[in-house]
């Protein structure tokens, strides 16, 4: 539910901007959205969330936004040799994954049709990821028949920068939006067993607009 709450309060001051400082050739609103992301070897495909606000310049083509994105996983390998209960793929019982890519981002405005309400833009930004990641895992203790089974938890969160390029394809309040992620990686320990969380990769949304 972390996620939902974030996206929750980052919609709503969003709508909050979208209705105050609006002048002649300024439009200000934000947008929903979701869709499918495919991350980098081991967070694996899932489904992605989405806000942003917008501020675009009519007179100038550009648009600048600010977005959260929020992709919740369980089932990702991110570990690194050697794993926990010492075997590969490792012997996780339980874990969770949510990841939050925060970013502001610039695009000029490529081709209006004015009769069909349709825009297209194309831009790019940058920003931070924070990730928060558990697991529960089984570890063996030694003894003389072989030992004994136990399970361990533990977590952590972090987080590093990354760039992004996007094309966003807009039908009156519907758009489609293409992105790109470039990412640096972020390696971390979790119960004595180094494991690495690289977001890089694509996402593919669809989203209303609201003004």
């Amino acid at each position: 539910m972390k996620y939902l709450l974030v996206l929750w309060i980052v919609l709503c001051a969003s709508g909050t901007v979208g209705f105050a400082g609006e002048g002649e050739g300024v439009s200000q609103y934000y947008s929903g959205k979701i869709g499918f992301y495919h991350p980098s070897d081991g967070l694996n495909n899932g489904l992605i969330l989405g806000a942003d606000g917008i501020t675009e310049f009519e007179r100038y083509h550009i648009l600048l936004s600010l977005d959260l994105d929020a992709y919740p996983k369980q089932s990702v390998s991110v570990f690194d040799n050697p794993q926990p209960g010492g075997g590969s793929p490792p012997d996780v019982t339980d874990q969770q994954l949510l990841l939050f890519p925060f970013h502001a981002n610039v695009a000029y405005e490529l081709v209006q049709i004015p009769d069909a309400e349709a825009k297209v833009y194309l831009g790019g930004g940058g920003g931070y990821y924070f990730y928060f990641y558990s697991a529960t895992y089984q570890t063996r203790t030694g003894g003389l028949l072989g030992g004994s089974l136990s399970h361990s938890s533990d977590a952590k969160n972090s987080g590093g920068g990354f760039g992004t390029i996007f094309a966003r394809i807009v039908f009156g309040n519907t758009f489609l939006e293409p992105r790109y992620f470039f990412s640096s990686k972020s390696m971390e320990s979790l119960g004595g067993n180094t494991f690495t969380i690289d977001p890089s990769g694509f996402s593919v949304m669809i989203g209303l607009q609201y003004h």
